[in-house]
């Protein structure tokens, strides 16, 4: 038997060999993980039926303050009093003698032993996650946040990432080292202590502040990771600017999901689990990029127009003309219509003066509501906020005849919620879109029923299946 080694009884295999048995009936078997203040076993309970559990020990020679063992026993209590699936069961804790005379005692934490792989000793294989996967161990995550952050007083984990998700054989997730836990937020959300990991925590952690959104943030930073495989801390510009991967393969709407979760002001940051929940749930413009052609912006907060001066590019859905296009052919329409009374009766024809004048009559009141519809679709562009809509439905007229136009269905999100509409159109543009394409609208902050369509170019469109036949057609 080796130095430093027990031996124990192993009901099912004859001995087993242990490293070390402490509290007098844990036997500590190999360690399955050491951080910079302790160090994690797999250890059996010699009582019974020999249950395996992590037994955590922290390390007086690495610990160079008092707050260390304040942070490992709240981290002992805090486990103590958490009951979730996602979170390891609390067994006990204890602190026994130093092994040589004088030298401090050696504090331990025992609970449920998880079996399974952390999620970055995954990625340092070589596994690779796609966004379904991803999504999937976001969602389970969010589960478990959403029950600390629900307590009385919230609990804030402040160390979310990889290394500290584990996921078990079945695919579920489990939430380990509350070493960093906060158990509440003060009215201002200020902290004295900065814990947490470099790229992982959001710039309030800095300043020793912790609040729900703090988890949010490292989680979204840690999908972001699981998706592209790049350590967060290189996504980073300084410590304040967060940065998505150019070529993250991911939908729009877990893009934009991504987006309000990793938002460096706390501020603009999705607030709380359940919004996050809620949002993957929605499915909201769930498409790969691969559908959508060209650049289109995906903002995850509310944005100013893109353009100063829409009348040249802000079109009328309907007609599928500029909105200066509608006024000019207007004002010529109201000039032509007045110039027949005015010769007639420079004639002498009177009932023709007079049918002349009723035809401008009318087409005067069709010009001005047409124009008026033009510069109020102009003013709300100006004032209003660009995000963007998706489409739920499409529906032509009888016989699928698309000359008459077409009748989409849309929806876009405004606070927590969304706004739905519907859109009889005979602009080529927005004819080409489909179920879940993805469609720009501006719209008034204080009345979002209020909104206009921005110009919808119809390649962004063009769906995978259209591209993938092209391109076989090259070849």
């Amino acid at each position: 038997m080796s130095e430093g080694m027990t031996q124990g009884v192993d009901s099912g295999a004859g001995t087993r060999e242990y490293l070390e048995v402490v509290g007098g009936r844990y036997g500590l078997v190999r360690v399955l993980g050491e951080g910079a203040l302790g160090r994690t076993y797999l250890a059996y309970e010699l009582e019974g039926a020999e249950t395996p559990v992590a037994v955590k020990e922290l390390l007086p020679n690495r610990m160079k303050r008092w707050k260390d063992y304040e942070l490992f026993h709240r981290e002992c209590e805090m486990l103590r009093s958490l009951h979730h699936p996602g979170v390891p069961r609390y067994r006990a804790h204890f602190t026994i003698p130093g092994k040589d005379e004088g030298s401090p005692e050696r504090p331990f934490l025992v609970q449920e032993y998880i079996e399974g792989k952390n999620l970055q000793d995954m990625l340092d294989e070589g596994r690779v996650f796609d966004e379904e996967q991803v999504r999937d161990v976001v969602r389970q995550t969010l589960e478990v946040l959403e029950y600390l952050h629900g307590l009385n007083p919230p609990v804030i984990h402040r160390d979310i990432k990889p290394a500290n998700l584990m996921m078990r054989g079945d695919g579920s997730i489990a939430v380990i080292d509350f070493g960093a836990v906060r158990e509440s937020v003060t009215a201002d959300g200020l902290g004295s202590t900065i814990v947490g990991t470099f790229g992982y925590m959001p710039p309030e952690q800095y300043a020793g502040a912790a609040q729900p959104a703090t988890d949010l943030f490292a989680l979204g930073a840690s999908a972001v990771q699981l998706l592209s495989g790049t350590p967060p801390g290189e996504l980073f510009e300084g410590l304040h600017t967060f940065r998505l991967p150019e070529d993250l393969s991911v939908t729009l709407g877990f893009e934009r999901v991504l987006l309000g979760m990793t938002e460096p002001e706390v501020g603009h940051r999705i607030q709380s689990a359940r919004e996050v929940l809620d949002a993957l749930a929605d499915e909201f413009l769930m498409i790969p990029r691969t559908s959508v052609v060209g650049r289109l912006p995906v903002p995850h907060e509310i944005l100013d127009a893109p353009r100063s001066f829409p009348g040249f590019f802000l079109r009328d859905a309907y007609l599928g003309r500029s909105h200066l296009g509608v006024v000019a052919i207007n004002g010529v329409a109201c000039l032509a219509t007045i110039s027949f009374p005015i010769a007639a009766g420079m004639t002498g024809m009177v009932s023709l003066a007079v049918l002349g004048a009723f035809i401008f009559l009318c087409t005067l009141g069709m010009a001005w509501a047409a124009s008026s519809r033009a510069f109020h679709d102009i003013a709300v562009y100006r004032a209003g906020r660009y995000t963007l809509g998706e489409v739920t439905g499409r529906f032509t007229d009888i016989g699928g005849d698309t000359a008459k136009g077409v009748r989409l269905t849309y929806r876009f999100p405004v606070g927590t919620g969304y706004v739905y509409g519907s859109l009889a159109t005979r602009d080529r543009a927005f004819q080409a879109l489909r179920a879940g394409d993805p469609l720009g609208l501006i719209y008034l902050p204080e009345t979002p029923e209020e909104h206009v369509m921005y110009a919808v170019p119809a390649t962004w469109s063009k769906r995978q299946e259209t591209q993938t036949k092209r391109k076989a057609l090259e070849f």
